[in-house]
């Protein structure tokens, strides 16, 4: 069962259409790179998948409980939050978790009823499971893998360019351990040592990459830090796409 299905998709902005009875799927293990130039209609497609932009006619059916990342290089983070702690914000349902088990633990001191102890004993099974006493390991992985000693742990998000933003946000993705991961462009702020952290110990994300081309042969698309995976799908696309408009 594909893990995205889309069909009959259409969208239009006044005279402009974008696409018209669109159909395409997204099988697991694969990665996927929307191309196209500016203006054509990437990222409201990215919108429209991600329930942020209603098509004119269309279905978008993603599988059932599927964990969904999209890089969101604007999203809004607390002020004065540094690198690090933002990281660990990717396990914050784990924190609340912690401090319902010591919440517990007390109100069993004042009252001995020993159903609390049962509900705080199920619940640190699930925190074991969940590996949350590896947390700093996994954040310190990612930080490395994806070259973030360079900004610096104790730096805020606030201070950061634009790229460095994003890649510390993608490091969140990354820990959150999402199923299918989208990323806007993501040439534009991950090297290829970034790249091969993303593809390699996490096989198990499908990503759907927007990747901003153009068609003229004086500036030829640039395929450096692509997942091969994506760098064959996107050439494919690119030189069916470019022969067309030859003819």
């Amino acid at each position: 069962m594909a893990l995205l299905e889309v069909s009959g998709l259409t969208m239009a902005y006044a005279e402009k259409t974008l696409y018209e009875d669109a159909a395409f799927e997204l099988q697991q293990g694969e990665h996927m790179g929307i191309v196209g130039q500016n203006g054509a209609g990437k990222s409201t497609l990215i919108k429209i998948i991600t329930g942020q932009e209603l098509p004119l006619s269309g279905k978008i059916d993603w599988q059932k409980g599927l964990k969904i990342g999209y890089l969101d290089q604007y999203a809004e983070i607390p002020d004065g939050m540094n690198l690090v702690d933002f990281l660990h914000t990717a396990y914050q349902d784990l924190y609340d978790k912690q401090d319902r088990i010591t919440a517990l633990y007390n109100e069993y001191a004042e009252t001995m009823n020993d159903k609390l102890l049962d509900r705080a004993g199920r619940m640190q099974e699930e925190l074991d499971a969940a590996g949350f006493y590896d947390v700093d390991t996994q954040i310190e992985r990612v930080i490395s893998g994806l070259g973030l000693e360079a900004i610096g742990r104790d730096r805020e998000l606030e201070q950061m360019s634009g790229g460095q933003r994003a890649k510390v946000i993608l490091a969140k993705l990354l820990l959150e351990n999402d199923d299918v991961i989208i990323l806007d462009e993501p040439t534009n702020y991950l090297d290829a040592v970034s790249y091969t952290h993303l593809t390699l110990p996490t096989k198990r994300i499908v990503q759907i990459s927007v990747v901003a081309v153009s068609l003229k042969k004086k500036n030829p698309v640039s395929y450096t830090h692509l997942p091969q995976t994506t760098k064959n799908n996107v050439k494919k696309w690119v030189e069916k796409k470019a022969g067309t408009q030859r003819r």
